[in-house]
């Protein structure tokens, strides 16, 4: 293994890796590779000894009671996040994993589920439920680009005082009022499954991009690559050409 390495640390791989979520960890490593840059992947469980050293840190989806389960556990990992956040390591949370960073979530029964924080957003559930395809636009480290991908879930994600969030809905239900997801510095959360990063290489090359950068290891997409966008572009046509027949909100 060269020098050259990015160093994935996947959360709680099983509680939130519901939605195909190993691939957003699979996706980093192979497009990482494609470009000549080796990889490891920490897992990290329940208990496991807090990772201090990480290029790109994945959480991903899972249910309320997934969260539940581990929220105890992730609060550990608070200061461990700061430190990464403030060494640039881009931290990306899909769905549950979004709630889990987040302040908190809260319940409809008056039930609600301490998060670590790092967000500073709050769920609050009882929404419609949104089951559906979603498109949105974002910023995120360069011009805007559109993404897609697929949401489930029946909550509002409220911002804090001057928190940006993470794109903008052309369609579906994302946060509840126009925006999705949430943003801090290059982490971010967000609600796209499908599972996100393979759907959406553009996003994908831009968190490599700044997860390598800080390292000063030179990333970027070239004809290895061309197959897997062409596997992307086409997925991507299908939801394009279904957004409005499978919008459906209970």
């Amino acid at each position: 293994m060269s020098d050259d390495v990015l160093r994935i640390v996947h959360l709680y791989p099983e509680e939130l890796g519901v939605s195909g979520d190993r691939g957003n960890v699979t996706t980093l490593a192979v497009r990482a590779r494609r470009a000549g840059i080796d990889s490891s992947v920490l897992e990290y469980r329940i208990g496991d000894d807090v990772p201090t050293v990480a290029d790109v840190v994945v959480v991903g989806h899972g249910p309320l009671s997934g969260v539940r389960a581990v929220a105890a556990d992730a609060r550990r990992l608070a200061p461990a996040l700061e430190s990464f956040a403030a060494s640039g390591v881009p931290v990306v949370a899909v769905g549950g994993g979004l709630e889990l960073l987040s302040r908190g979530v809260e319940g409809v029964d008056g039930e609600s589920v301490e998060g670590v924080g790092f967000f500073d957003a709050v769920v609050r559930r009882g929404a419609p439920r949104r089951t559906n395809y979603l498109q949105v636009t974002t910023d995120y480290q360069g011009d805007e680009i559109t993404l897609f991908g697929f949401e489930d879930h029946a909550a509002h994600l409220e911002l804090g005082t001057d928190v940006v969030p993470f794109g903008s809905v052309v369609h579906g239900g994302g946060n509840g009022d126009g925006r999705e997801g949430v943003r801090r510095g290059v982490s971010f959360g967000t609600q796209l499954k499908g599972p996100v990063l393979p759907l959406n290489p553009s996003l994908t090359d831009r968190v490599l991009r700044v997860a390598l950068s800080r390292r000063m290891i030179s990333y970027s997409a070239g004809e290895e690559h061309a197959k897997l966008d062409e596997y992307a572009a086409a997925s991507q046509k299908v939801i394009a050409d279904n957004l409005e027949r499978s919008f459906k909100a209970m």
